[in-house]
């Protein structure tokens, strides 16, 4: 049995990056300094020496199998129902394949390998159900990402979508950049039970979350090293800013 597989979710239509419309081409196939989007998410799990990588892909899917064709594996979501069932039609490749499996949008290509090496070292160490990646935003709503929910002991319980916020958790600065490594045997298990009773009517992977916490499962969550590395790319403005940040690397 492998260590680890990666799965990158890499399903979308990339209506932001085109005006409201579907893009001609999928939102990770868009270049980034010189290769898409997507390549980048690839190679950043490729340099922890993750050799078995399965992207989910749906929307003008042959344009992603063309351009990697058998380096990675593939998953179709076939009707884009959220992010939970994603990584759900990952189940019949990876279910009992692996100890863990890291999950990960495909367009959000600026980890460091050294920020994801960490996580990896933290979840070997501790074996929680979920290790997963924070950001400390100076604006949260800006960036709307789901909000990170601690209890009083400090401890994860939740991540709670921007849209399903209440006017107290809006103001929370810790957010979920989406970058999770999880216990495979846990993930395939639960996987199932997540239930669509949200704002978007849709199976969200943040779910699962608190379904650790309700289960008694241990979750760790370790701010990167900077907000630079959460940022996603969701339209042209984002792309040029990404572009910004990696031409930024190059030169230190």
């Amino acid at each position: 049995m492998l260590k680890y597989a990666a799965v990158i979710l890499a399903a979308g239509k990339g209506t932001r990056m085109n005006e409201g419309l579907a893009s001609p081409i999928p939102k990770v196939m868009f270049s980034l300094n010189g290769k898409p989007i997507i390549d980048w998410s690839v190679q950043v799990v490729r340099k922890m020496n993750i050799d078995r990588i399965v992207l989910v892909v749906g929307y003008r899917k042959e344009m992603i199998q063309e351009y990697f064709s058998d380096q990675v594996e593939y998953a179709v979501q076939a009707e884009q129902l959220g992010t939970g069932h994603a990584v759900a039609c990952a189940q019949l490749l990876l279910g009992g394949q692996t100890d863990a499996v890291i999950v990960f949008y495909g367009d959000n290509p600026l980890y460091k390998p050294e920020t994801i090496k960490k996580l990896m070292d933290i979840f070997e160490q501790d074996r929680p159900a979920i290790a997963m990646l924070s950001v400390v935003f100076q604006d949260p709503k800006f960036w709307a990402f789901g909000r990170i929910i601690r209890n009083a002991a400090g401890e994860v319980e939740g991540v709670v979508e921007q849209k399903d916020c209440n006017e107290a958790q809006l103001e929370i600065r810790e957010s979920n950049p989406g970058f999770y490594i999880f216990d495979a045997a846990w993930l395939w298990g639960n996987i199932e039970k997540l239930q669509n009773n949200n704002t978007q009517q849709e199976y969200y992977l943040t779910d699962m979350v608190a379904m650790a916490k309700e289960q008694g499962k241990r979750i760790v969550a370790v701010p990167v090293s900077e907000e630079s590395e959460a940022l996603g790319i969701n339209n042209p403005e984002q792309l040029t800013q990404a572009e910004t940040v990696l031409k930024s690397r190059d030169t230190i």
